[in-house]
């Protein structure tokens, strides 16, 4: 971070918003890092790959994908994510359905096992975050709120405006 750190008194010029801005990743980096020590042990009883945990959180947070949707996020072959994938559904978490209104289209979804799965591990590191939250002054958490739902605000009104669904 650099120095000095912006303040409530301290405000930034509007040519500093960049160095803000980085100083704002950078905690939200360290805030990270102090989330993640529990997650990792949810994660490790998968016994899945990176890649298919990829796999599991872009079905878990956009839903239904199409297997070349998939590879396309995951900028591998259409292939390779259909073995991922594989793996997957024999593993239980993702299962494949044809939709009805065009049998060729095969969407994957996280079967009940995956939503219990990747649940647990959201639920984990939810649970570290209201710790942390509950120890926070009500006067900083409305600020938190506050800054929150402005920073949600802009990522829906560019969610808008990116390319059409894909599905």
């Amino acid at each position: 971070m650099r120095n000095p750190p912006h303040s409530k008194t301290n405000l930034p010029a509007a040519s500093d918003k960049d160095g803000l801005v980085d100083d704002i990743l950078a905690l939200a980096d360290r805030l990270f890092r102090e989330l993640l020590p529990t997650v990792p042990k949810d994660l490790l009883t998968l016994d899945i790959t990176m890649p298919q945990t990829k796999i599991l959180l872009i079905l878990h947070v956009h839903g239904p994908r199409r297997m070349s949707d998939l590879a396309s996020e995951l900028d591998i072959t259409l292939p390779a994510a259909t073995s991922l994938v594989d793996r997957l559904v024999d593993k239980g978490y993702v299962a494949r359905e044809t939709r009805a209104d065009d049998r060729r289209v095969v969407l994957c979804h996280l079967s009940q096992a995956g939503e219990h799965a990747i649940g647990r591990i959201w639920q984990s590191a939810r649970n570290r975050s209201q710790e942390l939250l509950q120890a926070m002054p009500t006067s900083k958490l409305a600020l938190l709120m506050e800054a929150l739902q402005a920073m949600h605000g802009v990522a829906l009104a560019h969610e808008t405006m990116a390319e059409p669904s894909q599905h």
